[in-house]
């Protein structure tokens, strides 16, 4: 089958490595990829600094993959719409495998939530079958529990159809459409998304699709700013030329006086959150989706901004399959704008700069391409 390649991480903040291996033949139900795109996440940040206590080295990161499937065996592979899956066609891929047969699986019908569920690009070392399970890399093996959705057929590729322009939905967009989804947001709701990166432009535009009147956007950086407001937001503060008290008399005074219904905490940084209780109305609720790793306490006013406001608080850890399909319909309306959100595409054997781009916020988001 000949040879594959991968930037492995050997040792936590260090270079990573180029490693070949030789390329599986897969088994059956096993569907081999040709990564095309693999989208570049915050959370890869923390993995390679060590911060995820999931990961085991040597590991390849990656978890937002776009490919063309090259190989497969055994039954026909269906998609989750579906569709027979063949060689040849772009696909992408729930980045979570759980194991469908558990309480969280079967009754709660999250399985995002399953105790066994391992993620590609996160929780397999590479001495784990099957080897090659992160998309820092010019191939992948998916297992067959893998949920697939095709995304183009062989027959229907062209210039037109760039992988790169998909990574992004199948983390951010994943995650902003769970959000959504247990937040309930409705028409004429007043929607506050604390952080401009990919997670807050993908809020931004669920919020609209929502039907949210007001949809008000804090982050400190102009670009992204800029970006969330093109996608829809209805108002953009910046933290760096506002104090803390300033920005909640600018939210409640944007949001009919009373403060949004639904706030979403996008940043990944503690410190945002005792604030972004304070924007949350009565009867609202603050959903914190950007916390990917351990960030320590956090110390809020609980009577005040909690319990007297009567509110509702909602973790969000990750997403489905279906999250997944709803972002990838949600791009496709708004290409013409999140195209725009690629700002870095950089080579796979790049990998290691393209971190330090990502850490330091020097891009919206980066790609990298085999």
């Amino acid at each position: 089958m000949g040879k594959a390649y991968a930037m492995v991480v050997t040792e936590f903040g260090a270079p990573l490595e180029y490693m070949e291996f030789d390329k599986p033949e897969p088994k059956d139900g096993e569907v081999l990829i040709r990564v095309s795109a693999c989208g570049i996440c915050g959370s890869d940040v923390h993995i390679w600094k060590g911060e995820d206590k999931r990961s085991r080295l040597p590991m390849i990161l990656g978890h937002e993959g776009v490919g063309i499937v090259e190989a497969l065996s055994g039954a026909p592979k269906i998609d989750i719409m579906g569709k027979t899956v063949k060689e040849g066609d772009l696909v992408v891929w729930n980045r979570g495998v759980s194991c469908k047969v558990c309480y969280f699986c079967l009754v709660k019908r999250k399985c995002y939530l399953c105790g066994s569920r391992w993620t590609y690009g996160i929780s397999k070392s590479i001495n784990d079958y099957t080897y090659l399970n992160g998309a820092y890399a010019s191939h992948i093996l998916l297992t067959p529990e893998t949920d697939i959705i095709l995304a183009s057929r062989a027959e229907d590729l062209s210039d037109d159809v760039d992988p790169v322009l998909l990574a992004s939905a199948c983390c951010a967009g994943t995650s902003v459409a769970c959000s959504f989804e247990q937040a309930d947001v409705r028409p004429g709701d007043n929607v506050v998304i604390q952080g401009p990166g990919p997670l807050g432009i993908y809020s931004v535009i669920f919020a609209k699709e929502s039907g949210a009147r007001n949809i008000v956007v804090v982050g400190g950086t102009p670009q992204r700013l800029a970006m969330c407001a093109d996608v829809g937001a209805t108002a953009v503060i910046d933290r760096n030329t506002t104090t803390e008290e300033q920005r909640v008399e600018i939210v409640r005074a944007l949001c009919d006086d009373r403060g949004a219904d639904h706030v979403f905490e996008m940043t990944g940084a503690a410190e945002a959150i005792p604030e972004g209780l304070r924007y949350v109305a009565i009867g609202g609720s603050y959903i914190s989706a950007g916390i990917a790793v351990d960030v320590g306490d956090v110390s809020v006013n609980w009577f005040r901004d909690v319990v007297r406001k009567n509110i509702r608080i909602q973790g969000i850890w990750v997403g489905d399959a279906k999250n997944t399909w709803q972002a990838l319909e949600v791009y496709k309306k708004y290409k013409h704008i999140l195209d725009r959100m690629i700002t870095h595409r950089i080579p796979l054997k790049e990998a290691g700069s393209a971190l330090q781009i990502m850490e330091n916020k020097e891009a919206i988001k980066a790609v990298l391409i085999p």
